[in-house]
C-alpha cells in the first residue's frame, strides 16, 4: 500500500486531480453564468457538469498511465526511470493549481460582490414581482352608510400589509381611484404598476362581520389566495393580521415574529367603530371628526391611533396647533413611534414657526416610514417654507412616485417645480390636475396658484384659455369677488379700482378673518389677492402685511416666497424683516443660510 501511494505521488496524479478539481469548478461558473445570460435551458448546464464530473477519472487515468517529459507525453511503462522528469513536471503542476486556485477565489469574491450589489434593473424587477395593491373592498352591509366601516377596514389592512419588508404597497389615494371599478383587475393592475392586486368585501352587521379577499396575479388574473372569514368584530385585528402574513407568505416568505403588523389595538369595539367614522370624517375635513375622535379618547384612553388622528384634526380642521401639539404628546406617550403623531407633531410645530422642533419629529418619522405620501408632502412643505427649495423638489418627486393623486401633494410639487424654475412642467403639472376627476376647482387653480404657474419672464395669462365662473358650494361671497379681481388683473386689467378692492381683500381677511360676509376666510383665501398685488407691483403694502402675518403664531406662513415670481419681493429692504418675523433667520443661523441670502457687514438682509 505505501508503495502504491508513494507511486501516486511519483506520477503527480494528486496534483493532477487537484487541479482539474479546480479548472472544472472555475469552468461550471463561468458556464453557468454565461448561459443565464443567454437564457439557456437548464439541461445544458446539467450536460456540462455532468461531462465535467466524468472527466475526472479519465484524468486520473490519464495520469497513471502517462507522463509529460521534456520530449512530450509518453506512456509510463516506456520511460526509464532515470529519464523521468516528474519532479519537473510536479513543479509545473504545483504552478497551475496555484494560478487555478486564485483565480477560483477572484471569482468566488466578485460573483459574492455581484449578488450583493444588483442591478437597478435586477432590482426592479424584484420589487416590481414583490408588488400589491389593495383595493377598496366593496361595502355588502344592508346599510349604505356603513361604507365608512368598509373603507376603514380597507385602509387598515394597507397599514398592515405596507409594514412587510420587501413588499411594494400603492398609496390608499392612488387605489381609492378604483373605488367602484368595473374593469379587469388586470388593466387595474397594469395601471397601478404593481405585479398583484387584492380585492375582497366586507359585511358588518351587530357584532358579526364577514370578511372577503382573494389575492389576484395581475399577469394572468389566477387567485394565489382566497379566504372568507365570519367572526365577532372583536376579533377584526386578528382577520387583518391574517391577511397581511397571507399576502407576506405568497409574495415574500412568511413573517417572522419581530413584525408586528397591526400594533395599537383596542378591547373597546365600540370605540373603534367610532374611530373608523372619524378617521372617514377627518379625510373630508369634517368638523365632526373631531367630536368623534374626542369620543373615541374618552372611551379608551390607550388608544394611541385615535389620539393622533385628534391631534391632525385639531389642527388640519380646527386650526387650533397647540392643541394639536398636546394631543400628539398624548399619542407618543402611548407609541413613541406613531407615525401619524410624529407627523402632526412636526406639522403643528411647523405652523409654530418652530422650525428646528419641527424638523427633528419629522426626520424621526421618515426614519420609520420614508413611504408615506402624507408625511412626504408635510416635510416638503417644511423644507418651501424655510427655503430649501432642490431639497423640497427631491422630496416631492419621491412622493409623487408613491402617490401621483394625492392633491396637496401634487400642489407642494408644483410650488416646488416652480421654485426650482421648472415653470413649464408646473403648469403641465396644474392642467393634469384639472383633468383628473378629482375635485379641485379651476379659478382655484388659477389664482391661488398664481405665483407658481407664472413665470415673471412670461406674457401673464391663465392657464386655461378663460377664467371659469363656477365654484364650490358654500364659497363665502368675500372669496368669489376677490378671485373675480385677481382674474381681471391675469387678463391684464391695471384699473385702480381693481387694485383698491385687492388692497381691501388683503387686510380684511388678515385683522378681521370673515368679518365681512360672516363667513370664515382663511390665510390661503388671501392669498390670490397677495399674488396679484405683487404681480401689481403694490411691494410695500404686500411686505407690511406680510410682516404682521409672520407675527401672527397661530396663522401660516408664506410658503411661496421663493419662486422666480417673487424675486422683486425677496429684494425689498424690508424683507429682511419678515425673515426675522417668521423666525426664519434664527433657523438658518442654526443651520445653513441659502445661497440667495445673505447678512451683510452692516448686519442688513438682502436676498435676490
Amino acid at each position: 500500500m505505501h508503495n502504491f501511494f508513494s507511486e501516486l505521488k511519483r506520477r503527480n496524479v494528486v496534483k493532477v486531480g487537484a487541479a482539474y478539481v479546480i479548472l472544472a469548478w472555475l469552468i461550471a461558473q463561468v458556464a453557468e453564468l454565461a448561459l443565464d445570460s443567454f437564457e439557456a435551458p437548464s439541461w445544458v448546464i446539467k450536460t456540462i457538469l455532468l461531462l465535467l464530473a466524468l472527466g475526472l477519472p479519465v484524468a486520473l487515468l490519464f495520469a497513471w498511465v502517462f507522463e509529460l517529459t521534456p520530449e512530450g507525453i509518453k506512456r509510463e511503462k516506456d520511460i526509464e526511470h532515470d529519464e523521468s522528469d516528474a519532479v519537473h513536471s510536479g513543479r509545473k503542476l504545483s504552478y497551475v493549481i496555484v494560478a487555478a486556485a486564485v483565480l477560483a477565489v477572484g471569482f468566488f469574491f466578485w460573483t459574492e460582490r455581484d449578488d450583493r450589489e444588483e442591478s437597478p434593473a435586477q432590482i426592479s424587477e424584484t420589487v416590481e414581482d414583490r408588488s400589491v395593491a389593495i383595493l377598496p373592498f366593496v361595502n355588502m352591509s344592508p346599510d349604505p352608510a356603513q361604507e365608512y366601516f368598509s373603507d376603514g377596514i380597507t385602509e387598515e389592512i394597507i397599514n398592515a400589509v405596507v409594514k412587510i419588508p420587501g413588499l411594494s404597497v400603492p398609496a390608499r389615494t392612488s387605489v381609492f381611484a378604483f373605488r367602484d371599478h368595473r374593469g379587469d383587475v388586470r388593466e387595474i393592475g397594469a395601471s397601478l404598476n404593481v405585479a398583484h392586486v387584492l380585492e375582497g368585501s366586507v359585511r358588518s352587521q351587530g357584532d358579526q362581520v364577514r370578511i372577503t379577499a382573494q389575492l389576484i396575479k395581475v399577469k394572468d388574473g389566477f387567485h394565489l389566495w382566497s379566504e372568507t372569514f365570519d367572526r365577532k368584530l372583536e376579533n377584526i385585528f386578528a382577520v387583518q393580521e391574517e391577511i397581511a402574513a397571507a399576502i407576506a407568505e405568497a409574495l415574500v416568505g412568511e413573517l417572522g415574529n419581530a413584525i408586528e403588523t397591526v400594533p395599537n389595538q383596542t378591547r373597546n369595539m365600540a370605540a373603534y367603530d367610532t374611530y373608523l367614522k372619524g378617521r372617514a370624517a377627518l379625510r373630508s375635513r369634517e368638523s365632526e371628526a373631531v367630536t368623534l375622535l374626542e369620543q373615541v379618547t374618552v372611551a379608551d384612553p390607550d388608544f394611541a391611533p385615535a389620539w393622533a388622528a385628534l391631534a391632525i384634526a385639531y389642527q388640519s380642521v380646527l386650526e387650533d396647533y397647540q392643541k394639536g401639539i398636546d394631543t400628539a404628546r398624548k399619542a407618543l406617550a402611548l407609541d413613541a413611534d406613531n407615525v401619524d403623531a410624529l407627523n402632526a407633531m412636526g406639522a403643528a410645530l411647523r405652523q409654530q414657526r418652530r422650525w428646528l422642533e419641527a424638523e427633528k419629529y419629522f426626520d424621526r418619522a421618515l426614519a420609520i416610514d420614508p413611504n408615506s405620501a402624507e408625511l412626504l408632502e408635510d416635510y416638503a412643505e417644511f423644507l418651501s417654507l424655510v427655503g430649501r427649495t432642490e431639497e423640497a423638489l427631491v422630496i416631492t418627486s419621491r412622493g409623487m412616485e408613491i402617490d401621483s393623486r394625492l392633491v396637496p401633494l401634487v400642489f407642494a410639487h408644483m410650488d416646488a417645480l416652480a421654485a426650482n424654475g421648472y415653470h413649464d412642467a408646473a403648469r403641465r403639472l396644474a392642467q393634469e390636475l384639472i383633468d383628473l376627476d378629482i375635485p379641485v376647482d379651476r379659478i382655484f387653480l388659477e389664482t391661488y396658484m398664481l405665483p407658481i404657474l407664472l413665470n415673471p419672464a412670461l406674457k401673464p395669462g391663465p392657464i386655461s384659455a378663460a377664467v371659469p365662473s363656477s365654484y364650490s358650494d358654500g364659497t363665502p361671497a368675500l372669496v368669489i369677488d376677490m378671485n373675480k379681481a385677481v382674474a381681471r388683473v391675469i387678463d391684464g386689467s391695471q384699473d385702480t379700482e381693481t387694485i383698491e378692492a385687492l388692497k381691501s381683500f388683503y387686510p380684511m381677511m388678515d385683522i378681521q378673518p370673515g368679518k365681512a360676509t360672516g363667513l370664515e376666510a382663511s390665510y390661503y383665501d388671501a392669498l390670490p389677492a397677495r399674488s396679484a398685488l405683487v404681480l401689481l407691483k403694490e411691494l410695500d403694502f404686500v411686505i407690511e402685511h406680510d410682516i404682521w402675518w409672520a407675527k401672527q403664531i397661530d396663522r401660516f406662513p408664506h410658503e411661496f416666497n421663493w419662486t422666480p415670481f417673487f424675486a422683486e419681493l425677496r429684494a425689498h429692504p424690508r424683507f429682511g424683516e419678515y425673515l426675522e418675523a417668521a423666525q426664519i433667520i434664527a433657523y438658518w443661523d442654526a443651520t445653513e443660510w441659502p445661497d440667495w441670502c445673505e447678512r451683510g457687514s452692516d448686519g442688513r438682509i438682502r436676498c435676490r
